[in-house]
């Protein structure tokens, strides 16, 4: 493998891990958010529903991004504006602004959606270059990074560092980093790498650019994957924007210390995410994802009605162990949707999970106040049994 290759190979995986890295490290400590702003469940969903509501309201806005500046100034450049914003949040928080908080997370989530397109572009490329599969591995830069910015996260809560501080310093470190990354990555070869599709002109593909809407026939396939996506979304909206808040206000864990079920579930996502091409592998695709989605559902059942903190950080676990490898699979799957321009099906999966982010934590925090956090995580785990019945449905393909 080519040195250039094997460079941008590492710096896309860490360009993955910053972007996990920077929203992360705020999650941990949105249980003392929550507090600080006094806010009830249905109102803290309804403002951290505004990182999807941004990133929904991107829409096509990265590929004319990346057209006009390339992947590695768009990444660059993306990652020092969530680090603003999320630090913009902090500031609200400070103030006791919830509006600010909430133009805050929105900001960061709008260049939040156009770095992931970015970075994946760049993850296509690299892929293409090496003539096999390793976005799946850099994905797991995100896990990583995204756990480490929750360990970070809840030591910061543990030792008392005002939010400013410490969203202030750990931005800064990640766009130094994103900054040193962005210079390995490889030259922008051809429009297709701007668009997220990774595939040039010539490439063999023009008959399938004349569709660029999903017919019934692709919607019929797209649809079930979908859900298969909403479910593993599912999983990290609860550990994202709920965990905190469970162990706090259900399982009596200090507020300095509720991040922990966060960090925990990344891990677990890490390790599931490194190991599931060797799992998929073995056991074939139809096999894995079903053994995944009955996991998540055990997980997911397990933080809701086990009344131990000690078992709800292993349900949590056990739950991004398991979705480790649903959302990978339902891109790579839509990916494949005949019928469809290149990469089409991974774009309207997408914006689909994101336009469904933006109602999931606002009905989780409704029903909570309604009834109870883990009622509200019971039906949220319905995603994953709908899945399920979806996946058995299907013929397992070789």
């Amino acid at each position: 493998m080519p040195t250039d290759v094997r460079r941008a190979r590492v710096a896309v995986t860490i360009a993955f891990a910053t972007n996990g890295a920077l929203p992360a490290t705020l999650l941990a400590r949105y249980a003392e958010v929550k507090d600080l702003l006094a806010l009830s469940d249905a109102t803290f969903g309804l403002l951290v529903a505004g990182y999807a509501v941004g990133a929904a309201a991107a829409l096509n806005l990265p590929g004319i991004v990346l057209r006009r500046i390339g992947t590695r100034a768009t990444t660059t450049a993306g990652t020092a504006w969530v680090a603003v914003c999320v630090f913009l949040a902090t500031l609200g928080v400070s103030a006791g602004n919830v509006w600010l908080v909430l133009a805050g997370l929105a900001l960061a989530g709008w260049a939040d959606a156009i770095v992931d397109v970015a970075q994946n572009a760049q993850g296509l490329a690299v892929q293409a270059a090496r003539g096999s599969s390793v976005l799946n591995s850099m994905h797991a830069g995100w896990s990583v990074g995204a756990a480490a910015g929750g360990v970070v996260g809840t030591l910061a809560a543990t030792a008392a560092v005002p939010l400013p501080i410490h969203l202030g310093g750990w931005g800064l470190a990640c766009v130094a980093a994103m900054t040193v990354a962005g210079r390995a990555f490889l030259p922008d070869r051809s429009t297709a790498v701007a668009d997220g599709t990774g595939r040039g002109e010539g490439s063999g593909d023009a008959p399938m650019r004349a569709s660029r809407r999903p017919n019934w026939f692709s919607l019929r396939l797209l649809l079930p994957l979908g859900l298969l996506a909403l479910a593993g979304m599912s999983v990290e909206d609860v550990g994202n924007n709920w965990s905190a808040v469970l162990l706090a206000t259900e399982r009596g864990v200090a507020l300095g210390s509720a991040g922990i079920g966060l960090s925990a579930l990344l891990i677990a996502q890490f390790i599931g995410r490194m190991l599931g091409d060797r799992f998929v592998d073995r056991v074939g695709e139809h096999t894995a994802l079903m053994t995944s989605l009955i996991g998540m559902i055990a997980g997911l059942l397990l933080v809701a009605w086990v009344p131990s903190a000690t078992l709800t950080v292993a349900g949590l676990a056990l739950a991004g162990l398991s979705s480790a490898i649903t959302i990978p699979l339902a891109f790579a799957r839509a990916d494949q949707v005949p019928g469809l321009r290149p990469h089409s099906g991974v774009t309207w999966i997408a914006l689909s999970i994101r336009v469904t982010a933006i109602g999931l934590s606002p009905a989780i925090g409704a029903m909570s106040s309604a009834s109870s956090l883990p009622l509200a995580i019971t039906v949220v785990t319905a995603a994953s049994v709908l899945a399920l019945v979806a996946q058995t449905s299907r013929r397992p393909r070789p």
